[in-house]
């Protein structure tokens, strides 16, 4: 198992837990947001991943919560077919 994997896993409990706290502050009943656990764009360390419909539900969002970053996808409407 590489460094980096390693250090991913040993910190995988505390950024769960930033996930968590996360979505309760921001994302608890909201129908236009969904959150996720992933790893930032160097792909180094984790980050709140986030789903939003719109470009205003994403603009309400911090770009860090603690020391995560929060990385924010614009979705659009999810449609079921």
């Amino acid at each position: 198992m590489g460094v980096e994997r390693a250090k991913l896993l040993a910190a995988k409990p505390a950024a769960q837990a930033a996930k968590d706290a996360f979505a309760s502050e921001y994302v608890s009943g909201r129908d236009d947001l969904s959150v996720g656990l992933g790893l930032n764009q160097s792909g180094d360390d984790w980050a709140v991943m986030v789903f939003a419909q719109t470009r205003a539900a994403a603009n309400a969002l911090p770009d860090h919560f603690g020391d995560y970053a929060v990385e924010v996808q614009v979705t659009g409407q999810a449609k079921a077919y």
